[in-house]
């Protein structure tokens, strides 16, 4: 019974302990409505047929001025106000705004109080906020958040970014410090889009002489004109809400086709979507409403290449250069799209450029793409004098050796690449049978056999359980004709995987070419053990006895090669010789009649042996 009553004690205490935060925090809360309440208004906007079109808020920056957001009253045939008692405020009508921001300033004819003026300044990110608005009742509240950061939005100005759970009512209400100052406004945008306006811009806004009255405007819906949606559009892109942002942009360029701003915000939107089909179309209208747009076609050059429209693009950066783009990105871009192309002249031209003007990295880089393209041109020497500069740029750049290595061996200068694949090795190790492999296969594409045993045996050090390395050793000392070193390598190849035919034929070729006959038949025969239904191994063994002039022993193997490939001209030629060696002149004129028929050119080899 003692522990649940225990149990019940703690849970009231945590309990207890809730309520208490909850309660601190409400009288926080309290305190600042108390304080601020007075000087924040609901704002309901009627159209002309006096029916409600939108409720939003207002803040005072003086007795009889209050702020509001321009959307909330840009339609309105009438507005009036309710104060935090719920008593009606007359509102005069407009008395400035500040349309690129969606600002509008109202004149009162009753009084309020005047907010605190703060500054943005005070305010470290995860700064406590507070946001006094309407609630859907017409009701002012508060709702407390955070502030997360001030964002530089371009055009749009300079934003605040909060996280504050509020109903679109409160759009137009002020952000307040834990101090009760204000710092800005809250618009609450479509989408749901929350952002704040520091109140610099609030009290910067140019006051009429008079208040014009809402009857006396021409209505309009902010959200569809061209200057709403471009603060909305740029405010969403600068907080990387990139759908909302894509939505106004596209409503601007269907309300004026010819605006460059929209489709070059647009462009941008796309691109940072992926969606570069619409990119390429918005930056084409950018290039035909203004030609002069450089920036456009480089733009377009960049998602072009995306698309693997590698002449299109080309044709796109050049016009970017045309037109005053001449940072040595265009340039790289333009050699890339030539490049892609397989035009290697025309992306060596533009990586010359590069490297002759840019910064010293990005003269590097188009250096190492200069040296490539100079080795496609078989342009070898200026291949890797383009390289080395490279490389004393960007020493760690393992692509650039690897480059470097690849212009040597097409060069012929296979001990240089194997010097710079060496280094590779050394400074990655991760990669180094990579880099071994590669040398060991750029040594034998030149013939040079020898070269190529080096990078095999440091390959067989880090990978010793693998038979075809061994393998591979051994065929690269057969190749330089050391047949004892390439028998020992097939053996070691063995010795890892006792079933691998293909050790035991090459062991039987190094002794045949060592002109040891009878252990060549003997190894072949291993080979048919392991692979009897090639023929080549049954013939293998056929012509070593022949060699080693055990023409009795050089009929079966044959024999059984014509059965597996009964009109292999070469294997019936050694049969029938092997029958002349034996006086079976019978057989082998038997063999020399079927060739006739089937292989003349061995029939006529066989003819001068048939008495």
């Amino acid at each position: 019974m003692d522990r649940p009553r225990t149990s019940a004690v703690i849970l009231a205490l945590a309990l207890a302990l809730v309520a208490s935060r909850a309660s601190a925090q409400t009288e926080e809360a309290n305190n600042l409505l108390g304080q601020a309440g007075p000087g924040v208004i609901t704002v309901i906007a009627y159209g002309p047929d006096k029916a409600e079109i939108l409720k939003g808020s207002a803040l005072a920056l003086a007795e009889d001025v209050v702020v509001t957001a321009y959307h909330v009253v840009s339609r309105a045939a009438d507005a009036e106000g309710l104060n935090i008692k719920g008593k009606k405020v007359k509102i005069e009508g407009l008395f400035g705004a500040d349309k690129a921001h969606d600002i509008a300033l109202l004149k009162l004819k009753g009084k309020v109080q005047a907010l605190p003026i703060g500054s943005v300044d005070s305010l470290t990110p995860g700064a406590r906020l507070f946001a006094l608005g309407s609630n859907e009742s017409g009701q002012v509240v508060i709702a407390e958040g955070t502030f997360r950061r001030p964002i530089d939005a371009g055009e749009a100005g300079k934003l605040l970014e909060v996280s504050i759970p509020v109903p679109e009512p409160f759009r137009g209400g002020p952000l307040l410090d834990i101090n009760g100052q204000l710092v800005g406004m809250l618009l609450v945008l479509d989408r749901g889009f929350k952002v704040g306006v520091p109140v610099s811009s609030l009290v910067s806004v140019t006051r009429a002489p008079k208040a014009v009255e809402f009857k006396a405007q021409i209505p309009e819906d902010y959200f569809e004109t061209i200057e709403g949606n471009l603060f909305a559009g740029r405010a969403a892109l600068a907080f990387d809400e990139q759908m909302t942002a894509r939505l106004h942009m596209e409503k601007i360029v269907k309300l004026d086709p010819a605006n460059l701003a929209g489709h070059i915000q647009l462009a941008q939107i796309y691109t940072q979507q992926r969606d570069y089909t619409a990119a390429a179309a918005s930056y084409r209208k950018v290039t035909q409403l203004d030609p002069s747009r450089g920036e456009a076609f480089y733009g377009l050059g960049q998602i072009l290449m995306k698309q693997t429209q590698y002449k299109d693009a080309a044709e796109a950066f050049e016009k970017a250069a045309a037109q005053g783009q001449t940072g040595p990105e265009v340039q790289l871009e333009l050699g890339g799209a030539y490049e892609a192309q397989q035009d290697w002249a025309k992306a060596a031209a533009a990586y010359e450029r590069v490297a002759a003007a840019a910064p010293p990295e990005a003269a590097a880089a188009a250096k190492h793409r200069l040296g490539i393209c100079r080795t496609n041109l078989a342009e070898y020497d200026k291949a890797v004098a383009a390289l080395l500069e490279a490389q004393q740029g960007l020493p760690k750049d393992l692509k650039v050796r690897e480059a470097l290595a690849d212009a040597y061996a097409k060069a012929g200068q296979i001990e240089n690449a194997e010097a710079v694949y060496f280094t590779m090795a050394e400074l990655n190790p991760n990669e180094a049978k990579t880099y071994y492999r590669h040398l060991y296969q750029t040594a034998t594409a030149a013939g040079r056999h020898d070269r190529a045993v080096p990078p095999l045996k440091k390959i067989i050090e880090l990978d010793p359980k693998n038979e075809t390395n061994f393998y591979y050793l051994g065929m690269a000392l057969f190749n330089q004709q050391k047949y004892d070193e390439a028998v020992a390598a097939f053996r070691d190849s063995l010795a890892v995987k006792p079933d691998f035919a293909h050790a035991w034929y090459q062991i039987g070729s190094s002794q045949f070419q060592a002109k040891k006959f009878k252990e060549a038949a003997e190894a072949y025969m291993k080979y048919v053990e392991l692979a009897p239904e090639d023929a080549s191994g049954w013939m293998s063994i056929g012509v070593s006895y022949l060699q080693a002039k055990n023409f009795e022993a050089a009929i079966e193997p044959l024999k059984k090669c014509t059965e597996l490939k009964p009109n292999d001209g070469v294997a019936l030629a050694n049969l029938a010789i092997a029958y002349i060696n034996l006086k079976d002149t019978y057989s082998a004129k038997e063999i020399y009649d079927k060739l006739l028929t089937i292989d003349p050119t061995q029939a006529e080899k066989l003819k001068k042996y048939i008495r």
